[in-house]
């Protein structure tokens, strides 16, 4: 080997770990921004007039917080010495608790910045433009507002970060649990607890795995249709009025076939779930002509040793998504509707007596995104603050179709409003 060839070989070393450390400081910005704009809070402001609105709390407050970041802030690069504040629009919630997006720009005490900066891209003169914020707000007193949490939006189309896992979770991103997982080896069906140090053998046959219309191959479950845990494994097979839930309750080592009464013929859609130690639902499709197809609804009050018909939905379009956050509160998607001469547009389904009625809620999509977010995805809530992801469906291809809306609703998922994008697989960056 000549030494232009090690000249190079060193060049390619170096080149490579600098990439290294570059992608290692985006991740940590990434995945911790969030957190530390959230270290000063709960910021509470008290107001000198009644009836203060919202838009003016939250104006008020974000005043009063970046002050104080400005104040207390050890890095002087940070620092703050101006501010513009550009919008603040109400997006969800009442009076005593709600969110409230804010557009502002800053500008960086001079030569204490660099062109990169956690809050944007900074401008030749150290302004950064367009940063959004959702602030989430309760009343805590008569007169007195706290800021609660900070929640960082992004401009509609250009610089989307990727969702990392912090992000993720927050934004509703399902994400797989690697300890606790399933796996089809010469058609028999394994689980493991510890990452697949060891596996150990469901007690089913292949055919009742995958009964009934099940859509795809047989080399993966249908997502949903299953829940591994130490504390309870389950799995639901069979078919029209054979359908049962195959559950252990000692990580394998035992199982019961519990049967689930008078269901429906081809079972399609099959979506398990427990909301807690002992509650759980069941959501089965079949009966499939076309693009339409019965639906039912099946709980358990005893973690799953019995199951009893709970209600189901009017409607009969295809179920794309669905599951119950509380035994009461759930949701059901029916993928995208098309009526009259409009664009397609999201169906999502809600219940609040553990599905005996149900009633479609309305997810707004902003004009310039009419068409292409179609299909509401299953909401995660913390307490009564949710979110929702709104999908291009299987045809999407805007931003290379991985791009989805977020939604933001603070009253239980009754109403929904549009908060920003999000970019799981960082589509819009390559």
């Amino acid at each position: 080997m000549n030494a232009n060839q090690n000249k190079q070989k060193r060049v390619i070393a170096g080149i490579f770990f600098f990439l290294v450390i570059i992608a290692g400081i985006l991740i940590y910005y990434t995945q911790f921004y969030e957190e530390d704009l959230n270290k000063a809070l709960p910021l509470s402001y008290t107001s000198k007039v009644d009836n203060q609105d919202q838009e003016s709390a939250a104006n008020q407050l974000l005043v009063e917080y970046l002050q104080s970041f400005q104040a207390t802030t050890t890095s002087a690069w940070k620092r703050i010495i101006h501010v513009d504040y550009q919008q603040f629009q109400l997006l969800a919630g009442d009076e005593n608790q709600f969110a409230v997006g804010a557009t502002f720009d800053v500008k960086l005490e001079k030569g204490k910045w660099s062109a990169h900066h956690k809050w944007g891209k900074v401008q030749k003169d150290g302004t950064i433009k367009g940063i959004r914020w959702t602030l989430r707000i309760k009343k805590t007193g008569e007169h007195t507002f706290t800021l609660e949490r900070i929640e960082t939006t992004s401009q509609a189309v250009a610089g989307l970060d990727p969702v990392k896992d912090i992000y993720q979770k927050k934004a509703g991103i399902k994400l797989p649990d690697k300890n606790n997982r399933y796996q089809l080896i010469n058609e028999e069906l394994q689980v493991t607890y510890d990452n697949g140090e060891h596996w150990q053998t469901v007690p089913a046959l292949i055919d009742d795995v995958f009964a009934g219309g099940y859509p795809g191959s047989r080399q993966e479950l249908m997502e949903g249709s299953y829940v591994i845990s130490p504390e309870r494994t389950a799995f639901v097979i069979g078919n029209n009025d054979q359908v049962r839930i195959l559950l252990s309750e000692d990580k394998g080592k035992k199982w019961k076939e519990v049967p689930v009464p008078s269901t429906l013929p081809g079972i399609r859609m099959r979506l398990l779930g427990f909301t807690s130690e002992q509650d759980g639902y069941l959501i089965l499709t079949g009966d499939k002509t076309m693009s339409w197809e019965a639906n039912m609804i099946f709980k358990t009050h005893d973690g799953g040793l019995s199951w009893i018909a709970a209600g189901h939905v009017e409607e009969q379009r295809l179920i794309t998504d669905g599951a119950f956050i509380t035994d009461q509160l759930g949701f059901i998607s029916f993928g995208s509707i098309n009526v009259m001469d409009q664009l397609p547009r999201p169906s999502l389904y809600r219940t609040t007596d553990g599905g005996k009625n149900w009633a479609e809620v309305d997810v707004p999509i902003p004009a310039e995104y009419k068409g292409i977010f179609i299909e509401a995805e299953v909401p995660t809530f913390d307490g009564s603050q949710g979110t929702l992801l709104v999908n291009q469906g299987p045809s999407g291809d805007y931003q290379g179709g991985k791009v989805k809306a977020k939604y933001i609703s603070l009253d239980q998922g009754a109403t929904w409003t549009f908060a920003n994008l999000v970019d799981p697989d960082n589509v819009m960056g390559k």
